[in-house]
């Protein structure tokens, strides 16, 4: 009995489990919350993107699509940027086409091809 009411004594402080409360009294008497991030952003900010952005469900769902379609962009082209750089010379676009450029000796034997039909056309 002794030994349950210890250990529930200890698991409802958190001190057992290395936990801190997580709201703690002031001498004023307030509650402060205390915080393990970093210090976040400012209040007012957070305040704006809310009364825009946060109180109806269709400006939420817009944020998000924008912020994903913004992130898409943004990888995207970096990734196209970094696949370029990396493969230079060995793409359809980035290959220099007038080194290959082979001339046609077919265009004189067309010619002649083209007088012989002319010619021989009126027996």
């Amino acid at each position: 009995m002794i030994l349950n009411r210890a250990s529930a004594s200890l698991l409802r402080t958190g001190t057992a489990l290395g936990r801190r409360p997580a709201a703690t009294a002031t001498a004023s008497g307030a509650v402060r919350h205390g915080s393990t991030s970093g210090p976040g952003l400012p209040a007012p900010l957070l305040g704006r993107w809310y009364s825009t952005f946060g109180k109806s469900n269709v400006m939420y769902i817009s944020w998000c699509v924008a912020g994903i379609l913004i992130a898409e962009a943004v990888t995207g082209a970096g990734t196209d940027a970094l696949w370029n750089s990396v493969n230079k010379g060995r793409t359809y676009d980035s290959v220099d086409w007038s080194k290959f450029v082979v001339e046609d000796e077919d265009e004189e034997e067309d010619e002649e091809e083209e007088d012989d039909e002319e010619g021989g056309g009126g027996t």
